[in-house]
């Protein structure tokens, strides 16, 4: 039996937004709910640089707080 999980992110960004990440201007995107949003969970995804042979477990982390 395997319990192994799939996550699958796909994550739009504004030409704006790329530049932005290249020049090291940003590293984090902060997706909260507003009166216009269908949502209230709020998500945050952090971006950093590693080497080509980084580990997986040192490239991504993914962490839920069902509070």
């Amino acid at each position: 039996m395997n319990t192994a999980k799939e996550y699958n992110i796909t994550l739009g960004l504004s030409h704006e937004d790329i530049m932005s990440l290249l020049s090291g201007e940003i590293n984090t995107f902060n997706f909260v709910p507003t009166e216009d949003t269908d949502y209230d969970d709020r998500i945050s995804v952090s971006i950093k640089e590693v080497e080509e042979d980084t580990p997986l477990s040192e490239c991504m982390n993914l962490s839920v707080d069902n509070g």
